[in-house]
């Protein structure tokens, strides 16, 4: 096998778990791939996925098949979009317990979109959820 993140690792799980001999090798001296955190001095660079949402089935059932509690494993914070000039689209953390506001108000407050950015986001979101946030598996 190669690699030591995400794909490399869901390899060797399954060719172990078929069987086989794995061996992980990372060409990198901290493993991870690009979910690996880089460091800076005394600080470390987040270098992995910022976002994951529930599309990410594959992700969430390796977690659970290694025994990782995806409350353990993530971060969760309020959406937030933004440009370097601060610029963008930034949930509420107050209507987190209300989701579709929490959007609906970060969507309509987002500053340097147009408000046609914001309908058609906001449509693809309505019909997002009215498809029950299922979609074509095949589909990346």
């Amino acid at each position: 096998m190669v690699g030591a993140g995400w794909a490399g690792c869901a390899a060797a799980l399954k060719a172990a778990r078929s069987g086989h001999q794995v061996t992980v090798f990372e060409a990198s001296r901290v493993p991870g791939g690009r979910a690996r955190k880089v460091p800076i001095g005394q600080h470390s660079l987040d270098n992995g996925q910022h976002i994951l949402i529930g599309a990410y089935t594959d992700t969430l059932a390796l977690l659970k098949s290694l025994g990782v509690e995806e409350k353990d494993a993530f971060l969760r914070i309020p959406l937030q979009l933004r440009k370097p000039d601060g610029s963008g689209l930034s949930a509420s953390a107050k209507l987190a317990k209300h989701p579709r506001l929490a959007v609906a108000g970060a969507v309509l407050g987002a500053s340097g979109w147009s408000w046609l950015d914001k309908l058609s986001l906001m449509r693809t979101a309505i019909r997002w959820e009215y498809q029950h946030f299922d979609c074509d598996s095949a589909a990346t």
